[in-house]
């Protein structure tokens, strides 16, 4: 049962974001390229990211959970977010609809979730391999971590088999969230307001750190529940914010209507 769970999650994790991306591509009436622009615009905002926070993670963990959980926000908030505006301003520059800003945002949380299934099915083929051999016998793991590298095996086929399924879970709400992401910062670019960049940023900001600080003292079924309810009011401020493009359309075409008609006159 959960060999079985563990492979639904990493498929999951792949196809989800595939299957989605050739839904909405059709419904949207959208090019897939847009989708792919969301996608590598994710692995573009984690090429200083990463290593940032790899760099600097024990000195923000010797500051205590709560602050190491909002720098971690706060960093992948500025990252991300300031990635999606460079591709709304300087590559997409003609893509400032909603219905594009929500594809976008799909191939940007689509990405991640592609690639952490990736490495989620890396590790049950790995742990599958460890499960049947000698550990003493791998030449990549030394004699003083041979103790630890049991226990990892052990803990991993050890995990309940509702838990097994959770990343494909989480992974459903973090696209979630980027679709809302993505649709605020063009919103912002295209109404020329800053502060939907800032309130993408803390929106982004606050779910990981939330994730991050309750995942130390909280169940994983209990945060994946929060994290849920952080997808929920993703969408619904997506769809709120629907009508403000709208808005932002008919004041274009009106004022292009007065442009012809002053020139006619």
């Amino acid at each position: 049962m959960l060999e079985t769970m563990l492979v639904i999650n990493f498929l999951g994790m792949i196809l989800l974001p595939i299957i989605a991306g050739i839904y909405f591509a059709r419904k949207l009436k959208l090019s897939w390229k847009l989708f792919l622009a969301g996608g590598l615009t994710f692995i573009a905002s984690q090429v200083l990211h990463i290593p940032l926070v790899l760099a600097l993670t024990p000195t923000f963990q010797s500051w205590g959970v709560a602050v190491y959980a909002v720098i971690l926000g706060l960093l992948a908030g500025l990252f991300e977010e300031t990635a999606r505006y460079i591709l709304f301003k300087f590559i997409l520059t003609k893509s400032r609809s909603w219905n594009e800003g929500i594809y976008i945002g799909l191939g940007h949380g689509g990405m991640e979730a592609i690639i952490l299934g990736v490495l989620a099915a890396l590790a049950f083929v790995n742990m599958m391999v460890y499960r049947y051999v000698d550990l003493s016998t791998v030449p990549s793991i030394p004699p003083q971590q041979l103790e630890l590298a049991r226990q990892q095996v052990e803990t991993y086929w050890s995990t309940p088999p509702y838990l097994a399924i959770l990343g494909f879970v989480e992974r459903i709400f973090a696209m979630g969230l980027h679709v809302a992401l993505s649709v605020m910062v063009l919103y912002g670019l295209e109404s020329k307001k800053a502060v939907w960049f800032w309130l993408a940023v803390s929106w982004h900001a606050l779910v990981d750190a939330l994730a991050v600080y309750l995942g130390q003292n909280i169940s994983m079924l209990v945060l994946e529940g929060i994290v849920g309810v952080c997808a929920v009011i993703s969408l619904l401020i997506v769809f709120w914010m629907k009508p403000k493009f709208a808005g932002i359309a008919n004041v274009e075409t009106q004022s292009q209507m007065e442009e012809t008609g002053a020139g006619v006159g």
